[in-house]
């Protein structure tokens, strides 16, 4: 009886160790996420600088079976955009980034996770803050585990500035008018934290 209660603490013991390995803090090691619109003259674009977050995922065997915990955070003011100094500042002001100099989204749930040929489909669902407006989102991505370890999400998804209380932008006393709809297009590279895995 002893022996048996030995064994299956043993396994116990083994089954919690592989679990705790597979549970992974990630951070970013690098990203490439656009902002684009468009207005009455051109179209536009604004590139974020400074993103970064809190990631917990697991992965077996070369494959994301969960993400349990998942958080971004955009200083926005490192989002520069392709008509220089005028419209950085007129970004600024749109999203009032004295008062509110971060944005933020934070998972709620993964809906499904989908794989085909190594590329695993994610929807989610989660809660997007931007001008310190919060709003329910479902944002799609594709992911990947590369042959380093590190994982790679890239992803599309369309807001409205209205949605967020955000004014589009306007320039040249009127003349200029941004539309209300912008697109976000995004690659993340999360490299595992090896500060917190020990």
């Amino acid at each position: 009886m002893k022996q048996l209660i030995q064994f299956v603490l043993l396994v116990l013991a083994i089954s919690l160790s592989i679990t705790l390995q597979a549970q992974t803090q990630y951070q970013v090691k690098s990203h490439n996420l656009v902002v684009t619109g468009t207005s009455n003259l051109h179209d536009w674009t604004a590139e974020v600088e400074d993103l970064k977050g809190d990631f917990k995922i697991i992965v077996e065997n070369n494959k994301i079976v969960s993400i349990d915990n998942l958080q971004v955070r955009v200083n926005a003011k490192s989002l520069k955009g392709s008509k220089g100094s005028i419209m950085d500042s007129k970004i600024s002001d749109a999203l009032n980034t004295k008062k509110h100099p971060e944005i933020q989204f934070k998972l709620q749930k993964i809906n499904s996770i989908t794989e085909g040929s190594g590329v695993f489909n994610l929807s989610t669902s989660g809660i997007l803050k931007i001008s310190g407006v919060s709003k329910p989102v479902n944002l799609n991505a594709k992911g990947k585990v590369l042959p380093s370890g590190e994982i790679e999400f890239i992803g599309s998804t369309n807001l409205k500035m209205s949605d967020f209380s955000i004014e589009p932008p306007k320039a040249m006393f009127g003349a200029l008018t941004t539309g209300d709809e912008v697109t976000l297009n995004y690659t993340v590279v999360l490299k595992p934290n090896m500060l917190t895995n020990k």
